[in-house]
């Protein structure tokens, strides 16, 4: 299993990056942080199809997203955030019990 991280410090200006790496080394996580864009901001071609993703971010600041192959654990997973996270900068998922 390949799990990756990258503080990205901005989706919008880091697209063209973010898709080749992902295209080339195809982890089966990935963690993004300093998104600095909301959800609706997040380019069209960043958003991969054998991923379910949950991205989580607010407008130029923060924000983190949490990538997982589709079929890689046989579900979908229960994305979320915990309450207190008013920073956008958590997210945690779950496969079953």
């Amino acid at each position: 299993m390949k799990i990756a991280t990258w503080n990205v410090n901005g989706i919008r200006a880091r697209e063209v990056q973010v898709c080749e790496w992902l295209a080339r080394d195809a982890p089966d996580i990935v963690c993004l942080q300093e998104l600095k864009a909301e959800p609706s901001q997040i380019p069209e071609r960043c958003k991969l199809e054998h991923y379910h993703a949950y991205w989580h971010g607010h407008k130029g600041y923060s924000g983190v997203s949490l990538h997982i192959r589709k079929g890689l654990f046989g579900s979908e997973p229960a994305f979320s955030h915990p309450d207190f996270d008013m920073e956008t900068r958590i997210v945690q998922a779950q496969f079953g019990n």
